[in-house]
């Protein structure tokens, strides 16, 4: 190992003499100063950064290994920046960064200025400044600061790179234009990127901190903004390259020499966040740059003079990996590609090291002197400079198994056979289609197989479909879904006998999307025939559609070929009118011919011998319970349903069910009101009520009878039923229209612990610091209604006024703020209920008030998924609607803080398991009394 020692000389360059190696030399590049914002939203884009970090200081350090250059750490967070840590070995400055905690922060904008005057005073004269931060600088507006940053970029001749991977508004807010500001006058640039690619970015780096120092001039920058730019500039010294670099969306970028000649240039780094391009031994004069782009984009051009110079007659002490190329008279020593080094010394690069230095993908890269070589997967082969490339099977009949009846088609690794019309068989093996000749005559379905076919009628073989919800009748809908639903098919039964020939709209047939038939049915002359059937949805009779078979069959029927539906949840309609000596009967019902015409009577399991037999059944619903009444049981007794009296009739609701063959009375939840009791325990509410009805006979066969039905329903506590329960709830209520779904109401309220169903009872909360703050919203609303709760932007402020600059993100963009905090949000954009929570000693400081508020969206399930993905950048969910409702629920008032805060987790509730939503009900009891 050589050995050296360093002075630092008044002109800020560096002398260094050593002993060992004599072919050490002493060139060096800018310092490099690294300026990290390690408040707590960071910490996702640490991992990355060290492990690029490490990568560009081994190759710092193979191409000046002998040479010395000062790494300067500092660290900004808020309200604090620092410390400053220095240091001229790579290792303890690796050590530097790889010890760095991302912690503490509050809101978005960090102090980047105030870190950056730190940097800039602690760092040698043209040091390369690298700023990394997921935020905008929220000092930017201290003039004085700013204008000390300015006149020290003057004084230092620094260039500062800003890499930012996430903004806290908007690009175009100033905020963020001050980095571009200062990347200008630096000749640097403004990176926005996503943690991912780190990498490249670092790649782009690496070029420019391997000049050595003193050895580029400044030429050209420019700042942009859309459409296309033309400038100029002129060469008047003798440069080995020029160096083009540029941030921003560029679509197009040509530089023309003064011959006016396209320049031939290579690309280094062309990514859609930047570039880099080198153009060797440019000529003397006047250049041209036309560039064309989107948003803000910014153009700088350096010129490279010739380093590593020898100056002997002859390249003997280049590297045997180097070439030695004559710049004016100088010669210069370079290492070739796959090695790095200063010239003078050069060793092998290990391509496979990190994914990003090879292009061999996914498959196997393997280390070799000088290069690397990828072992492909099969279906690539290994094509020089380019890595592992798909092999097009298709092109080559030598490459591909197809039958020579069959179209091959290519995808990446593979290919797939199709055999040619007329034709039957995998492709691979294809054979003459008999069936494709029309063989088995008209109306009749062939079949084919290998080697031989067969013919059949449709209305001989057939799969029976008797659902009586697919009636258009049934205005209650499922999720019943007929993705599956390939063949001939005959519908039966009292849902009808045949599809409808209009237009059914949504919320139908037991499915959300209803399937009807666009055309009419054919005749038994017309044989089988084709129709396109049609699904109706949100007003679009033909939102999606599939082509359908019919056939008339002799006894008077319909079979129909489906393939499926075009998605979920979609299901083929019957027309109930369609049904003539068929019974409409229910699920709990058989139909029976009896004295000359059909009629509906009871299944076995449900007949009754007499009138105390009669059980009805109660259904716990989220805002009702109800007592059913078999109807098929009430005939069989001689009652006449059109005479079933209830008592204080204007209290109750009565629902005559034709589809389920039920007749329900219907109470509200409401304590007090139609002799409705509430009883309320920890965990439960329970509901009871009393129904008297009298029942009478529909020819005078029996004196009318009363009976006393009670009904009682236990729900388990949520948000929305201990909100009803409480007698002065903390909680903030609106109500919405939602056009076309009916009336809504949001609640947003705070709760005493994790199960949610203790809210505050209270106009205002007292807390203590160290408490968890644990926030419900809620949407009540039809049940019917594919809408659920996403919460997209939910923060804290000192103060009443949602408009508050002073705010704390607890959500934002639908996914928890990244903050130091520990905040959980256990749903979101999955139900009608969403829930979040936090510990308030890291919440807003320094106030005695806070007050939350929250942007709610209602998402559409049925469009697509709601979940917010916060995995990435960003988020993404389904379909929500237009409008966002904004509400707010306080104050809390904190109290006074008895000790400092530990940072353990002793005051933090235990974990408990949530309690099921109101649609997941719990035990209920019904008993009723013949009198």
């Amino acid at each position: 190992m050589s050995e050296y020692s360093v002075y630092f000389v008044a002109d800020d360059t560096t002398t260094t003499s050593w002993t060992g190696s004599p072919n050490c030399t002493a060139s060096t590049g800018s310092s490099l100063t690294y300026l990290v914002d390690t408040t707590g939203s960071m910490y996702d884009d640490m991992y990355q950064l060290k492990l690029v970090n490490n990568w560009l200081l081994d190759r710092i350090i193979a191409r000046f290994p002998c040479g010395i250059r000062q790494y300067t750490m500092v660290e900004y967070n808020d309200p604090y920046v620092g410390p400053v840590r220095v240091t001229y070995s790579k290792d303890e400055f690796a050590h530097f960064f790889n010890s760095l905690v991302a912690e503490g922060g509050g809101d978005c904008p960090e102090l980047a200025m105030e870190g950056l005057k730190l940097a800039l005073e602690n760092s040698p004269k043209k040091s390369f400044i690298l700023v990394l931060t997921d935020a905008s600088a929220k000092d930017y507006d201290n003039t004085t600061l700013v204008n000390e940053v300015f006149s020290l970029l003057n004084e230092t001749q620094s260039q500062v790179f800003f890499v930012t991977t996430g903004l806290c508004s908007s690009a175009d807010d100033a905020d963020f234009l001050i980095y571009r500001e200062i990347a200008s006058r630096s000749f640097g640039h403004a990176f926005q990127v996503d943690a991912s690619d780190l990498n490249m970015v670092f790649n782009y780096l690496d070029f420019t901190l391997s000049l050595p120092a003193n050895s580029s001039k400044q030429l050209f920058t420019k700042d942009y903004e859309g459409e296309s730019h033309s400038d100029s500039f002129p060469v008047s010294d003798n440069f080995t390259t020029l160096l083009v670099t540029t941030d921003g969306a560029i679509s197009s970028l040509e530089i023309k020499g003064p011959d006016t000649s396209k320049e031939d240039i290579k690309k280094t780094v062309n990514e859609s966040w930047g570039g880099m391009y080198i153009i060797k031994d440019p000529a003397l004069g006047d250049w041209t740059i036309e560039v064309e782009g989107t948003g803000r984009y910014s153009v700088r051009v350096e010129g490279s003079s010739a380093t590593n110079i020898s100056t002997t007659s002859d390249c003997s002490k280049c590297d045997p990996n180097a070439t030695c190329e004559d710049y004016f008279g100088y010669l210069q020593c370079s290492c070739k590609e796959g090695f790095i080094g200063d010239g003078f010394s050069c060793s092998d690069i290990d391509e496979c090291a990190y994914y990003w230095s090879n292009k061999c993908g996914y498959n196997t890269c393997v280390n070799t002197f000088g290069s690397y070589t990828c072992v492909c997967s099969s279906g690539f082969y290994n094509y020089s400079g380019e890595g592992c490339i798909d092999i097009d099977e298709c092109a080559n009949s030598d490459l591909n198994a197809c039958s020579p009846n069959a179209t091959c088609i290519n995808a990446i690794g593979s290919y797939t056979c199709v055999c040619a019309p007329g034709y039957f068989g995998d492709g691979f093996s294809c054979e003459l289609d008999e069936c494709a000749l029309s063989v088995c005559g008209f109306g009749v379905e062939c079949v084919k197989y290998f080697g031989s076919y067969s013919c059949y009628d449709p209305c001989n073989s057939y799969t029976t479909l008797d659902e009586p919800w697919r009636s258009t009748s049934n205005e209650g809908y499922d999720w019943n879904c007929d993705y599956d639903k390939r063949g001939w098919y005959r519908f039966v039964g009292a849902g009808g006998v045949k599809m409808p020939e209009y237009c059914v709209s949504g919320y139908r047939c037991g499915t959300l999307a209803t399937m009807w038939l666009q055309g009419s049915h054919p005749g038994i002359e017309d044989g089988t025939v084709n129709r396109t059937a049609c699904a109706s949805w949100v007003g679009d009779c033909c939102m999606w559609s599939t082509t359908v078979q019919i056939k008339s069959c002799p006894d008077n029927y319909y079979v129909y070929k489906l393939s499926g539906t075009p998605t979920c949840n979609l299901a083929y309609c019957t027309d109930p009118s369609s049904v003539t000596d068929v019974c409409a009967c229910a699920d709990t019902e058989v139909c029976t011919f009896v004295d000359g015409k059909y009629g509906c009577d009871c299944k076995d399991e449900f007949k009754v011998t007499d009138i105390s037999e009669i059980h009805p059944i109660l259904t716990c619903g989220a805002h009702e319970m109800k007592a059913s009444f078999q109807k098929c049981q009430l005939r069989s007794q001689n009652i006449d349903i059109s005479k079933l009296n209830v008592a204080n009739i204007d209290c109750y609701q009565l629902q005559d069910d034709i589809v389920n063959g039920t007749y329900s009375v219907a109470v509200a939840l409401k304590d007090g009101e139609c002799g409705v009791q509430l009883i309320k325990s920890k965990n439960y509410a329970t509901y009871i009520n009393t129904l008297d009805i009298t029942l009478e006979s529909g020819d005078d066969s029996f004196i009318p009878r009363e009976v006393a039905v009670q009904m009682k329903c236990s729900y388990p506590l949520d948000i929305q039923l201990s909100l009803d329960t409480a007698i002065n709830p903390m909680v903030s209520i609106i109500n919405i229209v939602a056009e076309g779904t009916g009336q809504f109401k949001i609640s947003m309220a705070l709760f005493q612990d994790a199960s949610y169903t203790v809210p505050y009872e209270a106009p205002e909360v007292q807390l203590s610091t160290t408490s968890y703050l644990y926030v419900g919203v809620n949407l009540d609303g039809p049940d019917s209604s594919p809408y659920v709760v996403l919460m997209k932007n939910c923060f804290g402020t000192p103060s009443n006024n949602i408009n508050d600059t002073k705010r704390y993100y607890i959500i934002r963009d639908s996914c928890p703020g990244k903050q130091s905090s520990p905040i959980s949000v256990p749903i979101n954009g999955v139900s009608k209920e969403g829930r979040f929570s936090l510990q308030l000693f890291k919440f807003i400081t320094g106030y005695s008030k806070i007050y939350l508020h929250c942007q709610i969206n209602l998402c559409d399930l049925s469009t697509g998924a709601c979940t917010p993905s916060c995995s990435g950048a960003g988020s993404k969910v389904g379909k929500s609607a237009d409008q966002s409702y904004n509400i707010s629920v306080g104050p809390v008032t904190l109290l006074p803080e008895i000790s400092a805060y530990s940072s353990g987790v002793d005051g933090r509730p235990c974990a408990v398991h949530l309690l099921p939503t109101i649609l997941v009900f719990g035990s209920f009891l019904m008993s009723y009394i013949y009198i």
